[in-house]
């Protein structure tokens, strides 16, 4: 491996080293409570090379959080479905396969997810997924219920988003015991009971 290969993979670990230790105090205590000396002495980093990557813990966070949502926006563009409008609308033989893959890649950064939506975590974070959550909500909604007016939709809505960040929240905290295909199959049954009246 040639030199500059070699720092490349240097920096990786030094990233990951940093990520994984900031993960590791926030199960422990909130973000505005960490510094960067605990942070760099848990991880065995000098100071100044943080501070070669990153401007605070806040722009490490963001930095994590930045990678998630790229990473997640392209499984939900990757695998959305509806591409021919109307088809298989109203069942769940569209919508189960989307969100199996959407719970697939949260339960690979389950520990992740699992950080981020505890009391310890980010509320920016939270509010990041309920944008994307909205998003997807008001693409099926405009498939499935394309004359349902303004007002049922917000109400609809409103039920489905916080519904989705509970569910996550108790799938990622408790409930391992449910598979990716339970979830995604139990997620898509009730969001299309929910919307069941609205499409019918």
């Amino acid at each position: 491996m040639n030199k500059a290969g070699q720092e490349n993979r240097s920096v990786r670990n030094t990233k990951r080293r940093l990520r994984e230790g900031l993960l590791k105090l926030m199960e422990e205590k909130p973000i505005n409570e960490i510094s960067v000396k605990e942070l760099t002495d848990l991880v065995d980093v000098n100071r100044g090379t943080f501070y070669f990557h990153y401007q605070d813990i806040y722009d490490l966070l963001r930095a994590m959080e930045d990678e998630f949502f790229v990473q997640f926006d392209r499984t939900l563009t990757e695998h959305k479905p509806f591409s021919d409008p109307g088809k298989d609308a109203g069942t769940g033989t569209a919508v189960s396969p989307y969100l199996h893959a959407i719970f697939s890649f949260l339960y690979e950064n389950r520990s992740f997810c699992r950080i981020m939506l505890s009391p310890h975590g980010d509320m920016q974070f939270v509010d990041r997924v309920k944008t994307r959550v909205d998003d997807q909500c008001r693409y099926f909604w405009q498939i499935l219920a394309p004359g349902a007016d303004e007002l049922r939709y917000g109400i609809y809505n409103a039920f489905i988003i916080n519904g989705c960040i509970g569910l996550i929240q108790e799938w990622v905290n408790d409930r391992r015991d449910l598979t990716v295909e339970s979830i995604s199959e139990l997620t898509a049954t009730l969001i299309l009971a929910s919307v069941g009246p609205c499409i019918s």
